[in-house]
């Protein structure tokens, strides 16, 4: 019982320490998000969603035409079209 009592103790001051900032000075969380985090981004750190999304307008503005359907050699590389 007096290790159970100890071990809550000792969290409970963990979770104030950790959270002094927030708790008493009111500051905001740290803004984990890469694609909003200014310091992420003034270091050039992009999320997954934004790389790929400059890969493919990187891939198609290089003179192919977007594969609509109308599957012509200009589509062969942009992997959404298996040319067989």
């Amino acid at each position: 019982m007096k290790t159970l009592l100890a071990a809550i103790v000792f969290v409970g001051i963990a979770v104030l320490l950790l959270g002094v900032n927030i708790f008493f000075f009111h500051r905001p969380f740290p803004d984990g998000e890469i694609s909003t985090n200014p310091q992420m981004r003034k270091r050039g750190i992009k999320c997954a969603k934004q790389k790929e999304m400059e890969m493919l307008a990187a891939r198609h503005s290089k003179g192919k035409t977007r594969c609509d359907g109308n599957y012509s050699d200009a589509c062969a590389g942009c992997g959404l079209y298996n040319k067989e």
